[in-house]
């Protein structure tokens, strides 16, 4: 019997929009999705000593290409094993939220479309992108407290002169993608309506056949900070503690009533509203992009 065709979803972020949420979903239907014939591989896999992509794949910088262990063709076929649908999960592959050493942030994941090309080219096959997008003021708001968990600390105003609105360019870094070579259909939702869409975003990335094993987990994960955490963070010594943020946000949760973090006043994130507005209605008209929503009367359940 002739084997199906292979096709390839990746699900490349963006950082902060429920990627553990959906990554865990998809990990936990791992043995039901390789019987409906879909391989499903995420950081649990790719964050390993010499396991990520590039390194995989032999194309990190300074690495000419077939500097893997084994050729592109045949590290696939291993991922791939008997599968006719590979899905893969990793927002690093993208570039860091933040830039090393707290620089000034131009544009976020300039590169994106240059890396997919990369591993496109390396594995000789298309690849379908999936992609979701966020507030921008919101996704200030938690890189800034992804920062602090990290051990890095610095006050809100010299970390928002660093990372300004205008940072958060979704239609420059969904044009790029739409324009990489080897980038086959594009995928787009907002993080707002992830818990309402979730089907949707799942059977875009398994396939409609195979999404009925794959239901969401029941809680969120990776909480941001309450805005009593970050004071505390602030107001410590962050080079006795590295692990301060985390300890804070157990002691302060927000699900026990605590406030979340707020760096922006109510003007500030009604434009930030209106640049995100006007960055949605620009994506849905892009060709070769599918923009996910909600249907009309669907309830967002907050996921």
């Amino acid at each position: 019997m002739t084997a199906k065709p292979l096709s390839i979803a990746f699900h490349i972020g963006a950082h902060k929009t429920a990627t553990s949420h959906l990554q865990r979903s998809l990990a936990r239907a791992r043995d039901a999705l390789a019987a409906e014939g879909v391989r499903y591989y995420g950081p649990d896999h790719f964050r390993l000593p010499g396991r990520t992509i590039p390194a995989l794949f032999g194309f990190r910088p300074g690495v000419a290409a077939g500097g893997a262990k084994r050729p592109a063709a045949e590290q696939l076929a291993l991922l791939r094993k008997d599968a006719n649908r590979l899905v893969l999960s990793e927002e690093n592959f993208i570039g860091p939220l933040n830039q090393p050493h707290g620089r000034f942030m131009k544009h976020r994941y300039k590169t994106a479309g240059a890396r997919l090309t990369e591993l496109a080219t390396a594995i000789d096959h298309e690849v379908d992108v999936f992609l979701a997008i966020r507030r921008p003021t919101a996704f200030i708001n938690s890189a800034y407290c992804q920062m602090l968990l990290g051990g890095r600390v610095q006050p809100v105003e010299v970390f928002q002169r660093r990372n300004p609105l205008s940072s958060v360019d979704w239609v420059d870094l969904v044009a790029g993608l739409r324009a990489a070579q080897g980038v086959g259909a594009v995928t787009v939702w907002q993080y707002e309506d992830y818990g309402a869409i979730f089907p949707k975003i799942v059977a875009g990335l398994v396939g409609k056949g195979a999404a009925h094993c794959v239901m969401p987990r029941p809680r969120r994960i990776n909480r941001g900070l309450s805005a009593a955490a970050v004071q505390h963070v602030l107001d410590a010594d962050s080079t006795t503690e590295e692990k301060i943020a985390k300890a804070a946000r157990q002691m302060m949760p927000i699900e026990n009533g605590y406030a979340p973090f707020d760096g922006f006043a109510a003007e500030e994130h009604a434009i930030g509203d209106a640049i995100y507005a006007r960055q949605l209605a620009t994506i849905a008209q892009m060709h070769g992009v599918d923009l996910l929503q909600q249907d009309a009367g669907e309830p967002n359940d907050g996921s």
